[in-house]
């Protein structure tokens, strides 16, 4: 039983490649040097389930001076406008401009459905605004981005037809036709990389959970 789950559930991993490569990614320098997030107006333009990469400043340990480092927030838009990080939350702080090999990397998935209780959902027509405030002075510079979502996949117009909440609980007693469906009918695999849920087509995870018990 463990082998045939385990075994499922790589499965249902390879399967959500084949959607994850459809997605894109678009990455975001967040620093003072980029001219685009010191001007009010600037947009990116994501789909739904694409990725926004947030890449903190980094700097050589030889490198003297001051290190840029940021708390960044989502906020409204009149957050967004007046650059006020009390009009929204915290999501993320750059606060190892020294970090070894690499500069800090955070990711945003623009997902509709959440499979966590605390997950942000986004929704299509809608805006969303990130600023910073910084913490290696006591200046009012202000960095800020505007995200519009724009568009549905149509492997998303599967999912989006019946929404339902995930069931990734294992219960005693559990057959394998059950395992099966609560792979499927949840619309949702674990993406390690990310710590986060990307849906599933469920016509697609069907076929192959069908293939799978024929055999």
């Amino acid at each position: 039983m463990a082998l045939a789950a385990l075994a499922l559930f790589l499965l249902a991993l390879t399967c959500a490649n084949f959607y994850l490569a459809r997605a894109s990614r678009h990455a975001v320098h967040w620093n003072s040097s980029n001219i685009h997030l010191r001007r009010e107006g600037y947009t990116l333009k994501v789909n739904v389930n694409d990725y926004l990469d947030i890449y903190c400043p980094h700097y050589n340990v030889s490198q003297r001076g001051v290190a840029e480092q940021y708390v960044l927030y989502m906020v409204s838009y009149r957050g967004y406008r007046t650059c006020d990080p009390q009009l929204g939350f915290k999501r993320w702080e750059c606060n190892r401009p020294h970090a070894p090999h690499a500069p800090i990397k955070f990711s945003e998935k623009f997902q509709r459905y959440s499979a966590f209780s605390l997950g942000y959902e986004f929704h299509v027509g809608h805006e969303y605004y990130y600023i910073s405030t910084p913490t290696h002075h006591h200046g009012r510079s202000c960095l800020r981005l505007r995200v519009y979502v724009c568009c549905s996949t149509a492997a998303d117009a599967d999912d989006e037809a019946q929404p339902t909440e995930p069931d990734y609980t294992l219960r005693p007693n559990m057959k394998i036709d059950d395992l099966g469906n609560a792979l499927c009918w949840s619309g949702s695999q674990w993406i390690l990389e990310h710590w986060v849920y990307k849906p599933l087509g469920i016509h697609h995870c069907r076929g192959i959970m069908h293939h799978m018990r024929s055999l």
